[in-house]
């Protein structure tokens, strides 16, 4: 290939993973973390102060109303709605529980009282169940109170922790409530309990944390805790993790910004936020992880107030994901960042996707294809890759390694039918097909040539006998096509010429039924322009595509996927975009807002059990 081509498409490439900025909507309350009450060391006063964050971006915390009674070392905990804090320090020991509707901003209001005043509980919940576990009350007890978060009244006996302590960090995921270390007995623990959040009943021994530690502060995904902060007699910069479903001992995940102790966490599906605590003096720093990874934290902002001993939540938790998969279940993973997040949602309802699991490899401009039981990603690139992974969608957890495609790329576009997935139209088997059999694991072979020598094919829909791909760039200029080609997928062999799509273009989506395919947005190269187009085939037939409507925006590096019925559209843009859109794809006309992915990108690629092929 000539060099002019080969600087053509390092020049695209770069372009497509440059992109990985924030949605700017600080309102939207989806991913709202709260720090409330608190201690300010500088003035021995206790704070009524309750801040909110919204997780998915970087930036300082903002008021959002008071305490009903200013207090210090509460326990936190939340359902999507609602969010509760009992217990702590007002001067003395507090049994108050509050609560403040988690969508809105505005000062608590009185829900009821522990079973006993105490100071230091550690709050986890579902999305129906708060647990407040443990405490200080003069001496260290192992008492454990719940209430059920969407009523008001007091808290009932739950059942007792293995032992007593105080200032202990807790979180959940939707079935687990994990109690990690703090102090009793004159000496600091690493002790790690378990609780069934659903039942009552004494604690179970888990593990134990990487050190004996106070004033650490947890929070978690639905598969993964993490504990940060601390005091072993030094403060501590230690965040550790386990896995909720196992027990075991915790691992070292890695370091805070500052080592620090009694602070605040707060969590979304895929990001952990600690926040303000103490030094030798108060901090006002919050830093942030990726849960599912290890590694360092970054900055991510400051409190409003600076003080410690504020405990968090959210409204976005990893006690609260709890995935039903229906019969139209659309998933999404990759995208810019690169992120490896796969992520959920039922394609008949309207609604926001939640966290499924993870990619073997964090990576953007994979190409994805299924079965009804089962969701394969293929290639993609931070560097080019050559993984196959894969899912089984009536399991959430993270994707297994399925074998390797013919060469390392990205950009491709899949399609399948119930066994079969091809993949086409790469990086550097540019123009190439390759396919696997769905049901087993194994390296992809080679299936024939699309029609023309092109990639960025990611526009690709099928019907349960023809897999179609439409739009993509010049293998050689780069310069957007209007070729659609398609091929026989039970068969190999090259692809035939099918028609042309109505506007030239590439990093569109594609999505369809069994008898109409979609292709939408894209990328116009002579114009520079991105596009709002919506196209469809009869893939039963041959002919060039027709007009069907516009999508909400012009947008480039969309995922598509679809049931029979409905096709949906996620992400894109030139600035990226959580948004997702979608269409009734027997009818013609414009897109409808559908719902958010958890966070904002561009280039997921999107599959499904209930998709045209299938």
């Amino acid at each position: 290939m000539a060099i002019l081509s080969l600087k053509r498409r390092t020049k695209l490439r770069s372009a497509l993973v440059a992109n990985t900025g924030w949605s700017s909507n600080l309102a939207n309350p989806l991913d709202r973390g709260l720090f409330a009450g608190g201690y300010v060391s500088s003035s021995s006063t206790t704070s009524n102060v309750i801040d909110y964050i919204r997780i998915t971006i970087l930036s300082n915390a903002f008021d959002f109303g008071d305490l009903s009674v200013a207090r210090s070392h509460s326990g936190a905990a939340a359902s999507s709605t609602r969010a509760v804090f009992g217990g702590g320090d007002s001067g003395s020991y507090s049994n108050v529980i509050d609560y403040i509707t988690i969508a809105s901003t505005g000062n608590a209001t009185d829900f009821g009282d522990l079973t006993s005043s105490r100071s230091y509980p550690a709050g986890f919940s579902s999305e129906t169940r708060a647990v407040f576990s443990t405490g200080y009350t003069g001496s260290y007890v192992v008492t454990t109170d719940y209430i059920t978060i969407a009523t008001t009244g007091n808290a009932i006996n739950f059942g007792n922790s293995t032992e007593g302590r105080a200032n202990a960090a807790a979180s959940a995921s939707p079935t687990r409530g994990v109690v990690g270390g703090g102090y009793g007995n004159s000496a600091r623990t690493a002790n790690i309990d378990y609780f069934t959040i659903a039942t009552t009943g004494n604690a179970t021994s888990f593990g134990s944390l990487t050190q004996a530690r106070d004033g650490s502060r947890s929070c978690a995904s639905n598969i993964r805790a993490l504990w940060g902060m601390g005091s072993t007699g030094s403060v501590q910069n230690t965040i550790d993790y386990v896995t909720i479903a196992s027990t075991g001992n915790a691992i070292d995940f890695g370091d805070l910004s500052v080592a620090r102790v009694q602070g605040g966490a707060a969590s979304s599906a895929t990001r952990g936020v600690f926040a303000g605590g103490q030094t030798s003096v108060d901090v006002n720093t919050i830093d942030y992880v990726t849960i599912a990874s290890t590694g360092n934290a970054t900055d991510f902002g400051d409190l409003s107030v600076t003080r410690t001993a504020a405990p968090g939540t959210s409204n976005s938790h990893g006690g609260l994901v709890s995935i039903t998969i229906s019969a139209a279940q659309a998933f999404f993973a990759s995208g810019s960042g690169p992120t490896s997040i796969i992520e959920t949602v039922d394609i008949s309802s309207l609604g926001d996707t939640v966290y499924f699991g993870e990619l073997t490899q964090s990576r953007v401009h994979t190409a994805a294809a299924a079965s009804s039981t089962r969701a394969v990603w293929a290639g993609g690139y931070s560097t080019n890759y050559n993984i196959i992974d894969y899912i089984t969608m009536a399991t959430a957890g993270n994707a297994t390694d399925f074998g390797d495609l013919r060469a390392s790329e990205g950009l491709m576009g899949g399609c399948s039918s119930s066994t079969r997935a091809i993949f086409a139209g790469g990086t550097v088997n540019t123009g190439k097909s390759e396919y696997i059999t769905i049901a087993s694991a194994g390296n992809a072979t080679l299936f024939g040539n699309l029609s023309t020598d092109r990639y960025i094919t990611t526009g690709a829909v099928a019907s349960t006998t023809r897999g179609v791909w439409g739009g993509g760039a010049d293998s050689g200029s780069g310069a957007s096509q209007n070729v659609i080609d398609y091929v026989t997928i039970a068969s190999t062999g090259n692809a035939l010429d099918f028609g042309d799509l109505t506007v030239a273009r590439y990093s569109n989506s594609g999505s369809g039924s069994s008898t109409r395919g979609l292709f939408s947005g894209g990328y116009l190269s002579g114009s520079d322009t991105n596009s709002n187009v919506i196209d469809y085939i009869t893939i039963a037939s041959t002919g060039n595509a027709t007009d069907f409507g516009d999508l909400t925006a012009a947008k480039r590096y969309v995922g598509g996927t679809s049931s029979s019925t409905r096709a949906l559209v996620a992400a894109g843009g030139i600035t990226s975009t959580d948004d997702i859109e979608y269409v009734t794809i027997s009818s013609t006309g414009n897109s409808a807002f559908f719902g958010n992915l958890t966070a904002s990108k561009h280039a997921p690629t999107g599959t499904s059990n209930a998709h045209g092929g299938l």
